[in-house]
C-alpha cells in the first residue's frame, strides 16, 4: 500500500532522535542548518538587528548570516554588537567557514560574500556582481533551493530587492520589516513593492514568524491524495478558488499545490487543512494571497542572458528563410507577468531586424497575456525601478528606456508593439499564425496530463517552422509531443514547429469536482415545485407574444438577457459556443450592427438602423434594428431591439446588392471617420512637433544632468552608509561613555572624598557635592575662577593659590594637612589633571577627612609623653631596643651614661651608641640570647666600664614587651650599679657569683 504520509516542509527542520544527536554531540560533529537565513539591512540601523535579534530564540536548527553596508576601511563592531542581543554564538566570516546550526555569521566589512554546498566564500566588493545584500541572496538562493529565506531590515537604497526575487523564484521565504517601522524605509519599502514578500512586520513580530516557520511541524491532514481518489481537503480549496475567482488550478502539479497550501498555513500556525478550508471561507483576502503564492510573478529583463543569444540566432534564420511568407511577425509571451519578458522580445527582435537591414521590414505584434490582472497592469504601464540596470546593458538601457519617476520607462516604439491582456493559457482561445511563443517558468507547475494539452494547443498556435522558446527548466514533453517539435537549442529548450498539420484546438475538460448545483453523483436534482403566480404568467406570455424580440448586451457585445425569439437574427456560429452578439449576428447585420453599438455606447444614445435585410430559412427578412442605451449606471448596458418591417416576406436569396449597399454604408462612415481623425491628428500632430522639439532640448540637458546626479547619488549613498555605520559606532561609544560617566560619578559620591577639578587658568569645571563643606560652591560657579571662591579652611587664599600654580608649573604633586573652621583636619593633595594623551588640562583638589588620624595621632603623644615620664623617673639607665638591638626609646639616665643627646641615640645599635659603654661581648651575647629565645634575663652581673668612674660592677636585666598578637615587638633593658653591694658582700664573706638566673627557675 502506497505511503501517503505528509512530506515535511522544505524549511522545517527534520526530526532527529536523540540518539544519533547525542552520537553527533559526543562526536563533537558540526550540526548542518535546516535551513540557511540571509539577514540584509545597513549597519546604521541597528536598532533592527537588536529588536530581530532579542526576539528570535534559541533553538530554531538555522544558520543566520547577516549581510550589512559597511565601509571598506571601517572596522566593523557588528560581532560585538550583535553577541549582546542572543545567545546564539556570533562568528565574523572567514573565508571556507562551513555553516552550523544556530550559528549567527557577520560577513566582515568591504567584502562580498557567496555561498556553495554551505560553505561561506569570501571575494573582493568587486568580484561580486551588484550589491552585497543582492549578491549574496543570489548565491543563498542557487545554493539553498527551498531551505533560502531572506529577511530585508531597515537600510537606505534598493539592495536586497534583486536578490528576494531569486530567493522566491528558488521557492524560498521572504520576510520584510515593515517599513513604517524602519530607521530607512527605503530598503524594505522597495522590497515590500515586488509583492514576493511572505510578511511585512515589525523586525520582533519578523523573528517570531520566522522561528515558528522553522520549527512548526508538517501540517496534519496534508492535502494529498488518499487511495487513489483527489483528497476532498484539497478539492474544497481548489473549488473555492474557482468560484471566488474563476481561476482553475486543477492540472497543477499535487506537490505544488500542497507545497504553497501548506506554507499559507503555516504563516497563519494553522495545523489541520480542514481548519485552513473554514479559514478560507471566512477571509476572501485569504483566497487572493493563496492565488498570489500559486502563481508567483518572478520575472526580470533578459533572464538568462546567453538563452536570448541563441534566441536572437534562431530568429535570424527564420526570418531570412520565411521573409517571403511573412509580413507581420506574431510574437505570444504566455505567462508574462509584469512585462519585463514581453519587453525583452520585442528589444531583442528589433535589435535582430536592424541587424539584417531594410531587406527584411517586418511588423512586430506581441501578445503578451497572464492571469494577474495587477501585474498586466504594471506592465502596460512599462516603469520599472533603477535596479533593472544589473540586468539590462548599458547601451540598452540607453537605447530602449526612458528615465522616470526614480526608474526606467520603456520607449513608446517598443511599447506600442506590445499588446498585454487578461488570459488563461490553458482555459481561453489561443493566439494563432504564430511565429514565436514564449512561455517559460509555467509547464514546471502542471501535471503531465495539462502540459500535454497545453503543447498541443501550442502546436496549434505556431505557425509550420515557428519557434517554441522555453527555457532550460522547461521541456517540450516526450513521445507524440517531441516528434512534432524539433530541439533547436536541448539547453534552453528552444524548438522548431513541423511542417505537418496543426494538432486540433484541444477542447478543455469539465472542471474537477462537483459544481454548484449537482448532486454527489453529478446529477442535477430535481427541481422542487414551484407555486405559479397568475399575474407574472401573464405578463411573460405579454412580452413573448406582443414584444419585440430584444437582447441587452455590455460594451463589449455579451449577451447578458435574451426575450422573444431571435434565432431569425442571430444564430451561434461552428466551433467554440460564444454568446457575443457581433458573432452570432446572421450576414444582414454583421456590418451595420459594430457600428450602431460602438455609437450608441460612445454617445450614450439611440441608434435606429432602418431597411435591413437578413436571410433566414431561406427567406428574405425586412427589418429595423434600434440600439437604445440602458439607465444601469457603470455597466453601459445596451438594449438591441429587432423589428420586422410589415409585408409578406420575399422567398429566395437576398441579394447581392443589399450586402454591396451594406459594404457601401460602412465604408463611407469609416472614411468619415478617418477623416475627421486624420484632421484632428494632423492638428495634434503639429502641436506634438514643436512640443517634441522643446522636450528633445530639455531631455539632452536633463539626460547630463542626470548622469551628473546618479553618480554623485551613488557616491552619497556609498558615503551615507558609512556615515550610518560610524554614528552608529559613536552612539554605542557614547552609551558606554555615559555608563562610565555614571559609575565615576557614583563612585565619587560614594567615596566621600571631597573633590574639584580646575583648568589650566584655575577656572572649575566640576565638583563633587561633599566640597561644599570646604568651599563654598554652589552650581552656578562652575567655570569661575577658585580664587574668587571663599575656603572654610585656616588657610590663606595666597597660600592656596601660590600651591595650585606651583603644581601647574612644576607638575609635582603636593598636599599638606589643613584645618577647616569647624576644627575638622583634612588632607589636602593637588595633582595635574592629565588626559589620556598626556596633555596637562588643569589640577585636581581634593581633601580627605583624617579626623581619626589626627585623633590617634594625639594619643599617640599623649602616651609616649606618659612613657618618657615614667621612664625618666628611674634613676637606673633604661633602654626599650629591638630586634637588632636598635635603640628605640630610653631615660635620661642611659643619655647621661651614654654621654649623648636622644636625637644621636635615636636608631643606633646598642654597642655603637654614644661612647660605645655598652660595647660589651657579654652583655652583647646576653642581648642576643633574649632576643632568639624570647626569655628574659633577671639578675646577670658583668663588668661595665664607665668613662669617669672605672669598672662597675652591675646587675642586667633584659625582658621582652609582648604585644597584643603575642609577637614579641620590643626589649627593655635595665642596668643598675651594684658595685657597693658587691664590696659590702665581699667584706662580709657573701659569695656573689656572674650566673645567669631565669625567670621561672628557682
Amino acid at each position: 500500500m502506497p505511503d501517503h504520509s505528509p512530506a515535511p516542509d522544505p524549511i522545517t527542520p527534520a526530526p532527529s532522535s536523540p540518539d544519533s544527536a547525542a552520537q553527533d554531540q559526543a562526536a563533537g560533529a558540526p550540526r548542518p542548518p535546516a535551513a540557511v537565513v540571509g539577514i540584509g539591512g545597513s549597519a546604521g540601523a541597528l536598532g533592527g538587528y537588536e529588536r530581530f535579534f532579542l526576539s528570535f530564540p534559541v533553538g530554531s536548527g538555522a544558520a543566520l548570516v547577516v549581510v550589512p553596508h559597511l565601509g571598506p576601511h571601517h572596522k566593523g563592531l557588528m560581532p560585538e554588537l550583535l553577541q549582546r542581543c542572543t545567545a546564539l554564538p556570533v562568528l565574523e566570516i572567514e573565508d571556507g567557514m562551513r555553516l552550523q546550526a544556530d550559528h549567527v555569521y557577520v560577513i566582515p566589512p568591504g567584502r562580498g560574500l557567496g555561498l556553495m554546498d554551505g560553505m561561506l566564500l569570501l571575494g573582493e566588493r568587486g568580484e561580486m556582481p551588484g550589491m552585497p545584500i543582492d549578491a549574496f541572496f543570489e548565491s543563498l538562493a542557487a545554493d539553498q533551493g527551498e531551505r533560502a529565506v531572506a529577511v530585508v531590515l531597515s537600510g537606505a537604497g534598493t539592495d536586497g530587492t534583486r536578490g528576494v526575487t531569486a530567493i522566491k523564484e528558488n521557492f524560498g521565504r521572504v520576510f520584510v520589516q515593515d517599513p513604517g517601522t524602519a530607521e530607512y524605509p527605503s530598503m524594505p519599502r522597495s522590497a515590500a513593492a515586488t509583492r514576493l514578500a511572505d510578511a511585512v512586520l515589525p523586525p520582533e513580530e519578523l523573528a517570531d514568524q520566522l522561528y515558528a516557520a522553522l520549527t512548526q511541524r508538517p501540517a496534519q491532514g496534508d492535502p494529498e491524495e488518499q487511495g487513489g481518489r483527489p483528497d476532498p481537503a484539497l478539492q474544497k480549496i481548489l473549488l473555492l478558488i474557482r468560484s471566488r475567482t474563476g481561476q482553475d488550478f486543477t492540472g497543477y502539479k499535487k506537490s505544488t499545490l500542497v507545497r504553497r497550501i501548506d506554507r499559507r498555513m503555516k504563516s497563519h500556525r494553522i495545523d489541520r487543512v480542514g481548519q485552513y478550508v473554514r479559514f478560507l471561507q471566512e477571509n476572501p483576502r485569504e483566497v487572493e494571497a493563496l492565488i498570489g503564492d500559486l502563481t508567483i510573478n518572478v520575472t526580470s529583463f533578459f533572464r538568462d542572458p546567453e538563452a536570448f543569444e541563441q534566441l536572437a540566432e534562431h530568429l535570424r534564420s527564420y526570418i531570412v528563410m520565411n521573409k517571403a511568407d511573412v509580413d507581420t511577425f506574431r510574437v505570444w509571451v504566455a505567462g508574462c507577468s509584469t512585462g519585463e519578458e514581453a519587453y525583452s522580445v520585442a528589444i531583442l527582435l528589433h535589435e535582430v531586424l536592424e541587424d539584417l537591414g531594410s531587406s527584411h521590414t517586418l511588423k512586430v505584434q506581441v501578445f503578451a497575456t497572464d492571469i494577474d490582472k495587477d501585474a498586466i497592469n504594471v506592465a502596460r504601464q512599462a516603469v520599472y525601478p533603477e535596479r533593472i540596470a544589473y540586468n539590462v546593458s548599458p547601451e540598452r538601457l540607453e537605447r530602449y528606456f526612458v528615465p522616470r519617476d526614480g526608474g526606467y520607462q520603456v520607449r513608446a516604439d517598443i511599447r506600442d508593439t506590445v499588446i498585454f491582456a487578461l488570459h488563461n493559457t490553458f482555459g481561453d482561445p489561443p493566439f494563432t499564425r504564430l511565429d514565436l511563443l514564449c512561455c517559460r517558468n509555467l509547464l514546471i507547475y502542471l501535471n503531465a496530463e495539462l502540459q500535454k494539452r497545453v503543447l498541443s494547443l501550442f502546436h496549434y498556435a505556431l505557425r509550420p517552422g515557428g519557434l517554441l522558446f522555453l527555457g532550460a527548466s522547461e521541456t517540450a514533453g516526450s513521445g507524440g509531443d517531441r516528434d512534432r517539435f524539433a530541439a533547436l537549442s536541448v539547453r534552453w529548450r528552444i524548438y522548431r514547429r513541423g511542417e505537418g498539420e496543426a494538432s486540433p484546438l484541444p477542447l478543455a475538460p469539465p472542471p474537477s469536482g462537483q459544481g454548484p448545483g449537482l448532486g454527489e453523483d453529478g446529477a442535477r436534482p430535481p427541481l422542487a415545485r414551484q407555486r405559479v403566480d397568475p399575474a407574472q404568467l401573464a405578463q411573460n406570455l405579454l412580452l413573448s407574444e406582443y414584444a419585440p424580440p430584444a437582447v441587452v448586451v455590455n460594451g463589449g457585445g455579451e449577451i447578458l438577457f435574451v426575450n422573444g425569439r431571435t434565432a431569425r437574427y442571430l444564430e451561434l456560429q461552428p466551433g467554440r459556443a460564444s454568446m457575443n452578439v457581433l458573432e452570432m449576428a446572421r450576414d444582414g447585420l454583421r456590418y451595420e450592427l459594430p457600428a450602431a453599438l460602438r455609437e450608441a455606447d460612445t454617445e450614450r444614445r439611440a441608434v435606429t438602423l432602418r431597411g435591413l435585410h437578413v436571410v433566414a430559412d431561406g427567406v428574405d427578412v425586412a427589418l429595423d434594428v434600434t440600439v437604445r442605451p440602458l439607465p444601469a449606471g457603470e455597466q453601459n448596458l445596451l438594449l438591441v431591439l429587432f423589428a420586422e418591417q410589415p409585408g409578406e416576406p420575399e422567398a429566395g436569396a437576398a441579394p447581392v446588392t443589399d450586402h454591396a449597399q451594406v459594404l457601401e454604408r460602412e465604408l463611407k462612415h469609416a472614411r468619415e471617420t478617418l477623416q475627421a481623425t486624420i484632421e484632428e491628428m494632423a492638428v495634434s500632430m503639429e502641436e506634438l512637433r514643436s512640443t517634441n522639439e522643446e522636450l528633445q532640448a530639455a531631455n539632452g540637458e536633463l539626460q547630463s544632468t542626470n548622469e551628473e546626479l546618479i553618480s554623485s547619488k551613488e557616491e552619497l549613498q556609498s558615503l551615507n552608509e558609512e556615515l550610518i555605520t560610524i554614528n552608529a559606532e559613536h552612539e554605542r561609544v557614547i552609551h558606554d561613555l555615559a555608563q562610565a560617566n555614571d559609575d565615576m560619578k557614583n563612585l565619587l559620591d560614594s567615596a566621600g572624598i571631597a573633590t574639584v577639578f580646575l583648568d589650566n587658568d584655575l577656572r572649575i569645571k566640576r565638583f563633587t557635592p561633599r566640597i561644599t563643606g570646604i568651599l563654598n560652591l554652589i552650581g552656578a560657579d562652575i567655570a569661575r575662577p577658585i580664587t574668587d571662591i571663599s575656603l572654610n579652611l585656616r588657610y590663606e587664599r595666597e597660600d592656596f593659590t601660590r600651591d595650585l600654580r606651583g603644581v601647574l608649573d612644576t607638575l609635582v604633586p603636593f598636599e599638606t594637612q589643613v584645618q577647616a573652621r569647624d576644627e575638622a583636619w583634612y588632607l589636602m593633595r593637588i595633582s595635574p589633571y592629565r588626559r589620556s594623551d598626556n596633555f596637562i588640562d588643569g589640577a585636581v583638589v581634593t581633601f580627605t577627612n583624617i579626623g581619626v588620624v589626627k585623633a590617634l595621632e594625639g594619643q599617640v603623644r599623649h602616651t609616649q609623653a606618659y612613657a618618657e615620664a615614667a621612664l625618666n623617673a628611674l634613676h637606673e639607665p633604661v633602654a626599650v631596643f629591638d630586634g637588632e638591638q636598635r635603640l628605640v626609646a630610653g631615660n635620661r639616665a642611659l643619655h647621661d651614661l651614654l654621654g649623648a643627646d636622644p636625637a644621636q641615640l635615636q636608631g643606633q645599635r646598642l654597642y655603637n651608641a654614644g661612647n660605645f659603654v655598652l660595647d660589651v661581648p657579654e652583655l652583647q651575647q646576653v642581648l642576643r640570647d633574649v632576643t632568639a629565645t624570647e626569655e628574659a634575663v633577671v639578675g646577670h652581673l658583668l663588668d661595665l666600664p664607665v668613662p669617669g668612674r672605672g669598672t662597675r660592677k652591675t646587675k642586667v636585666e633584659v625582658k621582652p614587651i609582648i604585644s597584643e598578637d603575642g609577637q614579641s615587638a620590643v626589649f627593655l633593658l635595665m642596668l643598675e650599679d651594684v658595685t657597693g653591694l658587691v664590696e659590702r658582700a665581699a667584706r662580709g664573706g657573701e659569695g656573689v657569683t656572674g650566673d645567669v638566673t631565669r625567670e621561672g627557675d628557682g
